[in-house]
């Protein structure tokens, strides 16, 4: 009979060194996942998403050289003569490189319309393509 009471002993003190050892682990991944989360919330717009440039980046050098550059390309391909104007928004999305949604007012045939080009950068390589050139609207004369 003294066995036995060994016996129940060992286990209860195997059960309460293993809950010893569980327990503070799942707290640990209950709070890391938490944390997660709250990071998640606070890490702004999603890696890969279109996102709206700050204001102001219509000004910025490099966006219109990438304007000109897509009405230049544009002008190419379909034997256009779009004459650029400036530009109105800007929309940039992380990809291998950037991918710039750059919304231009350009002059055609002395009516003012709205194109929205989408030129892929990787300026390490030198790299740049206009993916997409399509007309938004035409703009209303005032």
């Amino acid at each position: 009979m003294e066995m036995w009471k060994y016996r129940v002993v060992g286990s209860v003190a195997a059960l309460l060194l293993l809950l010893a050892i569980v327990v503070p682990f799942t707290q640990t991944q209950t709070q890391s996942a938490r944390d997660k989360a709250a990071m998640a919330e606070d890490a702004g717009p999603l890696v890969g998403g279109i996102s709206d440039s700050p204001m102001g980046q219509e000004n910025d050098l490099d966006v219109i050289a990438l304007a000109r550059f897509a009405v230049s390309e544009h002008n190419n391909k379909a034997n256009a003569l779009l004459e650029f104007e400036n530009v109105v928004k800007v929309k940039k999305q992380t990809v291998a490189g950037t991918m710039h949604y750059i919304t231009i007012r350009v002059t055609e045939g002395g009516a003012k319309k709205l194109y929205e080009a989408k030129v892929w950068e990787k300026p390490w390589e030198n790299f740049k393509k206009l993916e997409e050139f399509k007309l938004v609207e035409d703009v209303p004369s005032a």
